[in-house]
């Protein structure tokens, strides 16, 4: 747990940008691990990836059920929480962090994924398929296309030259 927690967490919290939801989903892995750990050693799985798409699963099955409880009035004050949580996000980081982070949690949610899962976990093309059940040219596509996105839109926002 302690080996493999902090990263989860990491991507977890770029996946779903609620540091709360990560925290229960990532429990809900390492509880999935513990049940299944005996099957996982015997088959010869790999633990990091194993857990990183239990991780990826349960975000996913977060995404749905929070997607199906939202009204209308609901998605508005959460709305509202995001922008509040920027304004501290920016008093608490330089202008631009906060900038770049502003534009990678506004690409897609699958493009967001791979960029942290390659940038900031450090994980291979390989990794990155087999944890989102893709092949490694459909992830070497998606971070190249988030990629030009992410630099396009920090170009036109000044971030960077």
């Amino acid at each position: 747990m302690e080996q493999y927690q902090s990263a989860l967490l990491r991507y977890a919290s770029r996946v779903l940008n609620n540091q709360d939801a990560a925290q229960d989903v990532v429990q809900e892995a390492f509880i999935r691990l513990h049940g299944n750990l005996d099957k996982i050693l015997r088959r010869g799985v790999q633990v990091r990836g194993w857990l990183f798409r239990t991780t990826h699963n349960a975000a996913v099955d977060y995404i749905r059920r929070e997607t199906r409880r939202r009204s209308l009035h609901e998605r508005q004050a959460a709305q509202a929480d995001i922008f509040s949580a920027d304004r501290d996000v920016r008093n608490d980081l330089n202008e631009r962090q906060a900038l770049v982070m502003q534009h990678l949690n506004a690409l897609k949610p699958k493009e967001r994924e791979v960029l942290v899962l390659r940038l900031q976990e450090g994980m291979s093309y390989k990794e990155i398929a087999a944890v989102i059940k893709r092949s490694e040219g459909y992830v070497g596509t998606l971070i190249h296309t988030a990629t030009k996105k992410l630099s396009n839109n920090l170009r036109n926002a000044g971030v960077v030259s």
